[in-house]
């Protein structure tokens, strides 16, 4: 898409491109990102000004609409590109922050890192918190550093709740994190001068014609980088200052002293260098990955270095902190494979034990999660090479139900989708599935799991109350949605009317807490509608205590307190509300106004608040509590001790209708606890809404300072 599209393109498929990535299309945030990447030049700023105003509306648009907690891979992939690009506004700074908490997710003190790259610093440059970003990318025990005061040094801790940096010199030093961002010279993990510092990399092996750039490059830092920082690190821990003066003017010191050899050693070089531009004499993993991003062949001139590559692979397989980019390298190998096609087997075999990605479920899931949509089928078939189906099936259930669809075509490509089936099977028969794990049997054929499993209301409320986080959150909400309004999804809930699955589905609907007061009368309503023979079940009809009717009253407090806020509303929120929008009309072009569309939001919600409010007060009458007489049955301005099942006692004061306030233990006498407290005397037994029953212990006046609060 970036090779047919130009970040200057600004014409209708573009814009179809903007608004299918803000109405939730991963796949278009994706390719909004990649134009992005590729753009020349790369810093928006520098755009002409047309084209730095359409992008800057468009990704305002597209940003606005994302989930600070469900950011999906396209969503990390646009952020990403737009703090590269420099694109700047609140919102964007918004969702960089859960960008940012997202990345560098095991950091204990999210809010801290966030002030330390300073994202929330209006006066600070997008251009400085992305390199803050990649400094931070960098900060990890073992990493070198360096400051002019003290010199080359290691860091030895990052303390993640003091947000520190504690630093081996030839003392230990502690430096705040936002201080260490701004001052100090990092070493990129796996460059040149990281090699040479570790001894990874002998320095006969150095090439003097970009010694210097390659030092450079090897370096991050907010400051300027001086000229001779090079020689300041690499002298006298890897080279004299003979040999460093000699790279610098270009002339390798090592040299072989004869013409023969040296003519025959430069051949050798000009092949196996590791500073050619093929993907194969790559010297770090992430360098092989940068490199394979821009190939469509694994094609090179000659013999391709393979060893070199398996050795990269099998040093990056053990550490958990190049899983994600180990995964990506193995997809792009195995998108591109072609005649190394063996090659790469045999190299994932050696590999299998060795991947921390694929020894910890945890982290496979993790990366799994986090790579592009394109290169998910190549990394799935790279892990069933590496561990056989019968694996990837078993992983699959830790992973989010979105990403089953791929794996289902890799096992069926191997003929054995039936082990996806049956690690599903296994999992429903421990009776903890997660939702992901029912919503794949709903989309599935499997009648069979779906009437044992789908029929079974207690697994499904219980497995739906279950804390989630992060993309598991999606199939937890779609779950949800199919059982508050998917009429297919509620009678198979139901066993198409069987009569215990439907009393236990209104059993788990009135008494469980997964649904709010709303969904739980929409849903009892929609079990009446599909089978009216329950309709006695739902209402549960039983004899009730003799109540007398009540009228519209609510305390003195409560009646003035909305009714001024209606005069409010009148006198001072609705005509500024129609000033503005005024205000904003004239400004021009409403499709691109912000300030008309807010305005004419806050209208609606303006409107809608003064109907609610007049509604309630009308026919209203406000009621002094203290020339209320109890005596022996609840009415409103009683207080009422209810003495539960595990022994413990708790006090509710009942009152009118305007008068709830919970964590008071005021209840309105047209709530539903209201309604079953409205006239029941001591000594009763009665059924709270949550279905638990409980006992009244005693019936009296209100106390003084509930009196004095309602006055």
């Amino acid at each position: 898409m970036s090779e047919q599209k130009r970040y200057a393109t600004c014409d209708e498929s573009l814009e179809d491109m903007f608004l299918a990535a803000a109405e939730g299309q991963d796949e278009a945030s994706g390719q909004i990102a990649s134009i992005l990447r590729f753009a020349e030049p790369r810093d928006s700023s520098q755009w002409e000004p047309e084209v730095q105003e359409f992008w800057q509306i468009s990704l305002e648009l597209v940003v606005e609409k994302i989930d600070h907690d469900q950011l999906r891979p396209g969503d990390c992939q646009l952020l990403e590109a737009i703090l590269l690009a420099g694109f700047d506004s609140i919102v964007i700074r918004d969702r960089l922050g859960a960008y940012l908490k997202h990345v560098f997710r095991h950091y204990r003190d999210p809010a801290g890192l966030l002030d330390a790259i300073g994202v929330r610093d209006s006066s600070l440059p997008l251009s400085a918190i992305h390199l803050r970003y990649q400094i931070m990318q960098q900060v990890k025990p073992g990493a070198f550093c360096y400051d002019r005061q003290f010199g080359l040094g290691t860091i030895a801790i990052v303390d993640d709740i003091a947000n520190d940096v504690i630093i081996q010199f030839e003392r230990r030093h502690t430096v705040p994190l936002r201080l260490f961002m701004d001052n100090f010279i990092v070493v990129k993990d796996l460059s040149l001068v990281h090699s040479l510092l570790c001894g990874k990399l002998a320095a006969n092996l150095l090439k003097p014609s970009t010694f210097e750039a390659d030092i450079l490059s090897s370096l991050i830092a907010q400051a300027p980088l001086d000229e001779d920082l090079g020689q300041r690190l690499l002298v006298p821990k890897v080279l004299t200052e003979e040999q460093y003066a000699s790279f610098a003017s270009g002339v390798s010191p090592f040299a072989a002293a004869s013409a023969s050899t040296s003519t025959q050693t430069t051949s050798a070089a000009t092949d196996s260098n590791v500073f050619s531009e093929q993907w194969d004499a790559s010297r770090s993993l992430l360098e092989l990955s940068e490199r394979l991003k821009n190939l469509s062949t694994l094609e090179v001139e000659g013999e391709p270095n393979l060893d070199n590559v398996a050795g990269i692979l099998q040093h990056a397989a053990g550490r958990d902190d190049q899983a994600d980019n180990f995964a990506l390298t193995l997809a792009l190998l195995q998108k591109m494979a072609g005649p190394l096609l063996s090659w790469l087997n045999e190299v994932l075999a050696r590999l299998a034990e060795k991947a921390v990605v694929w020894q910890d479920a945890e982290t496979f899931a993790a990366v799994t999660d986090k790579l592009p949509g394109r290169m998910l089928p190549f990394w799935l078939r790279a892990t069933s090479t590496a561990m056989g189906n019968d694996y990837l099936a078993t992983q699959t259930l830790q992973l989010p139900a979105r990403l089953w669809t791929q794996v289902e075509k890799v096992l069926s490509e191997a003929s054995e989708r039936h082990l996806l089936e049956e690690k599903v099977t296994e999992r429903l028969k421990t009776g903890k599935p997660s939702a992901d794990v029912l919503f794949w049997v709903w989309k599935s054929g499997q009648q069979q799991l779906k009437d044992e499993y789908l029929g079974d209301a207690h697994l499904l409320f219980k497995t739906l109350s279950q804390d989630v986080s992060g993309s598991y959150l999606k199939a937890q909400r779609d779950l949800k949605r199919l059982l508050l309004n998917d009429e297919k999804f509620q009678r198979q809930v139901m066993l198409d009317g069987k009569h215990e699955a439907v009393l236990a589905l209104i059993r788990c609907t009135k008494r469980m807490t997964l649904l709010d007061a709303s969904e739980r009368q929409s849903l009892l309503v929609k079990i009446v509608r599909h089978y009216p023979q329950f309709i006695q079940d739902v209402e549960e009809r039983r004899p009730t205590a003799q109540r007398r009717p009540v009228g519209k009253i609510t305390s003195v407090h409560s009646f003035n307190q909305r009714r001024q806020e209606l005069e409010e509303l009148i006198s001072t929120l609705i005509p500024e509300n129609i000033k503005a929008i005024e205000e904003a009309r004239a400004m021009g072009d409403l499709r691109e106004n912000s300030e008309y569309k807010y305005a004419k939001e806050q209208q609606a919600f303006l409107a809608q608040r003064r109907v609610e409010l007049e509604e309630s007060l009308q026919g209203m009458v406000a009621t002094d509590f203290r020339d209320v007489v109890v005596k022996d049955a609840a009415v409103p301005g009683s207080t009422i001790v209810l003495r539960h099942h595990n022994g413990s006692e708790h006090q509710y004061h009942l009152l009118g209708l305007l008068d709830s306030n919970p964590e008071l233990g005021m209840i309105s006498c047209d709530a539903p606890l209201g309604k079953v407290l409205l006239g029941c005397k001591a000594q009763d037994e009665i059924e709270l809404p949550s279905g638990e029953k409980a006992t009244v212990v005693s019936v009296s006046q209100l106390p003084e300072d509930i009196l004095a609060r309602l006055a």
